[in-house]
């Protein structure tokens, strides 16, 4: 099955559990720290395009703090989602990470959330930031995050419960905790839903991710013509520091700006 239809019949399944399963997240803590990241690698304009945005928990803060936003998400049912929260505050825009149309000349570009992790190979990494970079300001800064070994290992082999008052969503890893640096791990997500007669319904999404190595993202962000500035790893409380532990931190954040293609 191609990465676009997966990827969209996934995210449509999951998105109105979506949130239920991220509750927890400090999303006006950790954009403000992507965005000191990005501060320090030059960033000066509030123009942010927001790539693989899902249900606009990441641009939510970046609106109250004047950002002028433009969203893109492969699923119309995540869009839909972030439409009701931005309420028309926001351009939303629906497509496939690794093919990104030319919207703008943006500031800021970023990738949260791991999304980057469902992409499988190197040459999907290179579309993606190819895209990203086709949609750069002179002096735009580029920041994303992927899931370090240590999360697949943990997080990608384990069960997680997290019940609300509408639904229980049950994220079921079919990973391994001897993962190789590289390697795939398919995530079961369900949300189980009551019925009037008593009984449950459940909606199951699908999702398999590929763990990306620096060397790999660093090979495909010079394909596609941008230059690493810095990596840092963060703690599940989303504390940065440098340098990345793959086994240590929870998560890779990556600041880039415009550089000279790879012929």
């Amino acid at each position: 099955m191609r990465h676009d239809v997966r990827a969209r019949a996934a995210y449509n399944a999951l998105a109105p559990g979506y949130d239920d399963l991220t509750r927890g997240h400090d999303h006006a803590a950790w954009t403000a720290a992507i965005e000191e990241r990005a501060r320090e690698a030059g960033l000066r304009g509030t123009r942010l395009l927001d790539v693989a945005c899902g249900t606009g928990n990441t641009m939510l803060p970046m609106l109250e703090r004047g950002y002028e936003v433009t969203g893109l998400d492969v699923s119309e049912a995540m869009l839909a989602e972030a439409e009701r929260k931005t309420a028309g505050r926001a351009r939303l825009i629906r497509a496939d990470m690794r093919a990104v149309p030319v919207l703008g000349g943006f500031d800021l570009v970023w990738c949260l959330g791991d999304a980057l992790n469902y992409l499988d190979t190197e040459a999907d990494l290179t579309a993606a930031f190819a895209g990203m970079r086709a949609n750069l300001a002179p002096e735009g800064v580029v920041v994303f995050d992927v899931n370090t070994l240590a999360t697949f290992r943990r997080l990608y082999s384990s069960i997680l419960a997290v019940p609300s008052r509408e639904r229980v969503v049950l994220l079921e890893g079919h990973g391994s905790r001897a993962l190789a640096a590289g390697g795939c791990a398919e995530v079961w997500i369900d949300r189980l839903e009551p019925n009037p007669s008593g009984w449950w319904n459940r909606v199951r999404s699908v999702h398999r991710h590929r763990h990306h190595t620096e060397g790999r993202i660093r090979s495909a962000l010079d394909r596609a013509g941008l230059a690493c500035v810095a990596v840092h790893g963060t703690q599940l409380d989303g504390t940065m520091s440098a340098p990345r532990d793959e086994l240590r931190h929870a998560k890779a954040v990556y600041t880039a700006r415009q550089g000279a293609p790879h012929e």
